[in-house]
C-alpha cells in the first residue's frame, strides 16, 4: 500500500510540475491584442491591419490567403512583414504597435488572415475585399461613443453588428474615447467592440477629444500637457489612407467604395487648409454618390453649441457639388435635416444635402432649437446606431435605438 502511495505521489508531483511549466510557458507567450482592420484608398485590392503588444517583438508579421472551407488555405499563405512603432504611454511605460497593408488582393474575394510574432500566431479571421465597380453594400455609422464605453456602449456595438452582420465597414464620426491619452480607455474600446474590428474594416474620424493630446502624461510640464495636439495613440492604433492634406494625413483621407466617394474631414485642426483639397475631390469625383464625414456639425442640435464656422466654410462646397449626405457627431443628440441647398429646403427630386448628427454613447445633451426649421427629426437621451444601404440609384438610411426600435429613416434616389 505504501509503495502504491509513493508511486501515486511521484506521478502527481510530475503532473503538477509539467502542468505548471506548460501553463507558465503559455502565460509567457504574449498574444497580439487590439487587432483592427482599416479601410485603404483602394478597398478592392488592399486592406490594412494594426495590432499591439506590451513588449517588443522583432519579428512580427501577418499572413493572408484566400479563404477555403477547410484549412488547406494554409498551403498558399503570403506573409507581410510588419512595421513597428513604439509609443510612450501615460503610465510611463511603452507599448508597441504593428501594422501591415495587404496589397495585390483580388476584388470581391473572401480572405483569411492572422497576425503573428516570433513566438505566437494568433487566430485566423476573415475579411472580404470590395468590388471594383458600382455594387450594393451597407455600412454602419455611429456618433460619439466617448464615455463609459465598456459598461454602456458594448450593447450598442453588439446590436449594430447583429443588425448589419455583413457591413462593408463601420464609420465612427469622432470622439471615440473621452480621454484618448489614457491607454486603458483604448482597452475598454477594443474590449467592447469584441471580434468586430478583426473582421470589419473601421473608418474612424477625429473629433475634438482626439486633440486632448498629452493631458494625462503627468511626467510632462503643464504647458506640454495643455497643448491641443492629436493624441499620439491615434496613428499607432489605425492605419489609414495617406491621401489627405499635408500634415493632416490619417486625419483627412478619402476612398471610393462601389460607387460612393467617402471624404473624411478633420474639424478640429486646420480646416481652411482642407478646403482646396475638398474642392478638388468633389470636382473630380467619378462616383454616383458622395458622402462626407466630419465630427463637428454643420447644423447644431445640441444646446449651447455654435457651429457657424463649419456651416459658413463647408456648406458652399456641399451645395456646389451636391454632396448627398454629411455624417457628423459632436452634438450628443440626434438630428436630421431635410434635403437642403443654400440653406433652403428643396424637393426630394432636387439636388441637395442631408445632414445627420448622431450619438452612440451615454453622454447626451439637451436639444438646441436654433435650426429646428430645417430639421425633420431631433432627439436626445437615446443611444443610437445607423445602417446605411446603397444600391446603385437608391440610398436607404435607417437609425435604430440600442433596443432595436426603428428611430428614423429616409431614402435618397438619383
Amino acid at each position: 500500500m505504501l509503495q502504491q502511495l509513493r508511486k501515486f505521489t511521484t506521478f502527481y508531483l510530475w503532473f503538477v510540475f509539467l502542468t505548471y511549466n506548460f501553463a507558465q510557458s503559455t502565460y509567457e507567450k504574449e498574444w497580439q491584442s487590439r487587432i483592427i482592420l482599416n479601410i485603404t484608398e483602394d478597398p478592392s485590392s488592399s486592406i490594412a491591419v494594426t495590432w499591439q503588444t506590451q513588449t517588443l517583438h522583432q519579428h512580427s508579421y501577418a499572413q493572408v490567403a484566400e479563404a477555403t472551407n477547410w484549412i488547406e488555405f494554409k498551403d498558399s499563405t503570403k506573409s507581410f512583414d510588419a512595421k513597428v512603432e513604439e509609443v510612450k504611454l501615460n503610465t510611463g511605460q511603452s507599448s508597441f504597435h504593428y501594422s501591415v497593408v495587404f496589397k495585390g488582393l483580388k476584388p470581391n474575394t473572401l480572405y483569411v488572415y492572422r497576425v503573428c510574432n516570433d513566438s505566437v500566431e494568433n487566430e485566423w479571421n476573415q475579411f472580404k475585399t470590395a468590388q471594383q465597380n458600382e455594387a450594393p453594400f451597407q455600412f454602419v455609422y455611429l456618433g460619439d461613443p466617448q464615455n463609459n464605453i465598456e459598461a454602456e456602449c458594448t450593447r450598442v456595438f453588439s446590436a449594430a453588428s447583429k443588425k448589419s452582420p455583413n457591413a462593408a465597414f463601420w464609420l465612427i464620426a469622432g470622439d471615440l474615447i473621452g480621454e484618448p491619452s489614457i491607454d486603458s480607455l483604448w482597452n475598454d474600446l477594443f474590449y467592447s467592440l469584441g471580434f468586430i474590428p478583426k473582421e470589419t474594416p473601421f473608418v474612424p474620424v477625429t473629433g475634438n477629444h482626439e486633440y486632448r493630446g498629452l493631458k494625462y502624461y503627468t511626467d510632462l510640464p503643464k504647458e506640454e500637457r495643455d497643448k491641443k495636439i492629436l493624441t499620439p495613440l491615434w496613428k499607432v492604433h489605425f492605419t489609414l489612407p495617406e491621401n489627405g492634406v499635408e500634415n493632416l494625413e490619417e486625419t483627412t483621407y478619402y476612398f471610393d467604395y462601389q460607387g460612393v466617394r467617402f471624404i473624411i474631414l478633420n474639424g478640429t485642426n486646420k480646416l481652411d487648409e482642407q478646403l482646396p483639397w475638398l474642392d478638388k475631390l468633389l470636382a473630380e469625383n467619378p462616383n454616383r454618390w458622395t458622402i462626407v464625414s466630419i465630427h463637428q456639425a454643420v447644423y447644431s442640435t445640441g444646446k449651447d453649441r455654435n457651429t457657424d464656422v463649419y456651416r459658413n466654410k463647408l456648406r458652399p462646397f456641399f451645395d456646389k457639388y451636391s454632396v448627398d449626405l454629411v455624417l457628423q457627431g459632436h452634438e450628443h443628440t440626434y438630428g436630421r435635416t431635410y434635403k437642403l441647398n443654400d440653406e433652403k429646403i428643396v424637393d426630394d427630386n432636387d439636388k441637395g444635402t442631408v445632414y445627420v448628427t448622431s450619438v452612440s454613447g451615454p453622454k447626451q445633451y439637451k436639444l438646441n432649437d436654433n435650426y429646428k426649421n430645417v430639421m425633420v427629426k431631433m432627439g436626445g437621451k437615446t443611444q443610437l446606431y445607423q445602417v446605411i444601404s446603397i444600391n446603385k440609384s437608391k440610398l436607404d438610411f435607417k437609425s435604430y435605438t440600442v433596443t432595436g426600435e426603428l428611430y428614423d429613416s429616409f431614402e435618397l434616389n438619383k
